[in-house]
């Protein structure tokens, strides 16, 4: 069974102008992601909780500490290595809308899977994932024409093309109303039920219900809640 594991792990950043020359974002974190749970860790703006995920994803190196994904280590890996198990095995909703424009809301979940295999034919999954999000009928639309819960659903197809064991979804309900909110829960609640083990970083109270675990973060610390 796949796991994803942060093993004591830290990050801190130069803060410019500033008198202290560095800025802790994340302390001496620990957690387990494994198949079929879904963890959630809340936190205000500012707390850690992105810097967290992609350490996680294989995005952000961590300055101490270690990143395993199953018995790999992630940060041993070359930077084509780590890319191509991060494209491959590690599925990440990001903030805000990552859509590119130039291409229709099919292309854009099929991307992922082009950039290494580009003669695959993954039309029939990335429609079939279009249908279980609710977005089907935009299959061909351009994004600028989708809403952001549309959006949203867009990228959580996206980030799942690949049938990944990871999932992270970094606050992707942060600009939805509550019906929409609810609905991208359900999605990552549904992902976790099939299998896959995810991380869910955000502000929502409203998230504690889908979650199996809940974490705090607050100024970098992370805390086991419920």
């Amino acid at each position: 069974m796949m796991k994803l594991l942060a093993d004591n792990i830290s990050k801190s950043f130069a803060r410019a102008g500033s008198q202290q020359k560095l800025f802790s974002a994340v302390q001496e974190a620990s957690l387990l992601l494994e198949a079929g749970r879904l963890v959630a860790v809340k936190g205000r703006s500012g707390s850690g909780k992105s810097t967290l995920l992609n350490m996680l994803g294989g995005l952000l190196k961590p300055d101490a500490g270690h990143v395993f994904f199953g018995e790999t280590e992630l940060y041993t890996l070359d930077d084509a290595a780590l890319s191509r198990l991060r494209n491959q095995k590690i599925g990440i909703i990001p903030q805000g809308h990552t859509a590119l424009r130039s291409l229709t809301v099919l292309e854009n979940v099929i991307l992922p899977v082009r950039l290494y295999e580009p003669e695959k034919d993954v039309d029939n999954r990335a429609l079939a994932l279009l249908q279980e999000v609710g977005i089907a009928e935009l299959a061909r639309a351009n994004p600028a024409e989708l809403s952001g819960g549309e959006l949203r659903r867009m990228a959580i197809a996206r980030a799942l093309i690949q049938n990944p064991p990871v999932l992270l979804a970094d606050e992707p309900t942060g600009d939805l109303d509550d019906e929409n909110t609810e609905l991208v829960l359900r999605l990552l609640r549904k992902a976790a039920d099939a299998g896959t083990a995810v991380l869910l970083v955000t502000h929502e109270s409203a998230a504690e219900p889908y979650a199996d675990e809940v974490y705090a973060m607050n100024a970098g610390k992370l805390q086991f809640v419920s």
